[in-house]
């Protein structure tokens, strides 16, 4: 998949674009079958496929003092979406003057003047416009005045809950990562660099990993989570993951801090994936540091029991959970 900065860069093409719309935060199992069907469809007519993602996205553009934490950033969208057999991601830059487009200059300007698709997908609640005036309804009536199709790909269900990125926010911050997953389609993960933490770990014989949480993106709610850790020596590692305050030595400092099962090398400054997999308790204060330490031995304990779950269903469940904590699951 080749990245393209604006609309205005897609090299010239000879074949059919089949274009994808919507801003895919989370790219979940409904905005995967959107693409999807883009996919599909430029494979069987000989065409090319492509998505169009704004950045930054509209909510934070718009709501700028008090913007919505984000289930991905555009690395992370951009990653999941390689994995769907895209010929093209445009990463449109969301600025004054698209942000002040009507629905119909951004159907004329974007999306034949500069793209010229062949058929547009999109989801049944796309809004797109000046004050997201468009709708499906308004892209299907400049789609036959301008010559292309549309395609809206109906809701996507999971065991009767409509898969939407809100849903997944509010399964994330209760800690319910595994459900999470399954609207998802993929294990939840976060990624950064290791940072220098307050050595507490470390004297408590568990070293921690420690990395900055963006507060951009949205984190499972605070809790003790049996994690993967991805992107270390090309393999995968199992780790046991703190997300919020350290209550037993600070009211004040919110961390993320995983200790690595087995693993004893300094990573500072090294990249590292963390996928959520199950959450093991809430945080709670210790009375002291023993106390704190022996809680630790029966979380990596119960991390080590289930590690061997997880490794039988990377054999034969269809759970992605391959070196680097690769991302989709096998549909």
């Amino acid at each position: 998949m080749e990245l393209i900065n604006g609309a205005g860069r897609l090299p010239a093409h000879a074949r059919p674009l089949y274009l994808a719309l919507g801003n895919f935060d989370g790219v979940h199992l409904g905005h995967q079958s959107i693409i999807r069907s883009a996919v599909n469809s430029a494979n069987r007519e000989n065409g090319l496929s492509a998505v169009m993602v704004f950045d930054p996205h509209p909510l934070i553009a718009l709501q700028s003092d008090n913007p919505p934490a984000l289930l991905t950033d555009i690395v992370d969208r951009a990653e999941i979406m390689a994995e769907l057999g895209l010929d093209y991601m445009i990463i449109q830059p969301f600025d004054d003057k698209i942000a002040s487009l009507s629905p119909e200059q951004f159907v004329r300007q974007i999306l034949k003047d500069k793209l010229d698709a062949r058929e547009v997908f999109i989801g049944p609640d796309y809004s797109f416009g000046r004050k997201g005036a468009g709708s499906s309804d308004t892209l299907c009536h400049w789609g036959r005045e301008l010559g292309f199709s549309v395609k809206i790909s109906p809701m996507v269900k999971h065991k009767g809950v409509e898969v939407s990125s809100s849903m997944i926010r509010s399964l994330l911050l209760a800690g319910k990562v595994n459900e999470a997953a399954d609207l998802l389609g993929y294990y939840f993960f976060r990624q950064g660099k290791v940072i220098s933490g307050h050595g507490i770990g470390k004297k408590l014989v568990y070293p921690t990993a420690n990395i900055s949480a963006n507060p951009r993106l949205i984190w499972p709610g605070k809790g003790v989570y049996f994690t993967a850790v991805g992107k270390l020596n090309g393999g995968l590692l199992y780790g046991v993951s703190n997300v919020g305050s350290r209550p037993t030595f600070s009211h004040f400092d919110i961390t993320v801090e995983t200790h690595i099962i087995d693993f004893q090398d300094i990573i500072y400054n090294r990249e590292i994936r963390l996928c959520f997999l199950e959450k093991l308790r809430e945080t709670r204060t210790f009375t002291s540091a023993a106390r704190l330490k022996e809680q630790i031995g029966r979380d990596i304990e119960q991390g080590r029991y289930l590690i061997g779950k997880y490794m039988q269903e990377t054999n034969g469940s269809g759970k992605s959970l391959q070196a680097g904590c690769s991302v989709l699951r096998s549909q």
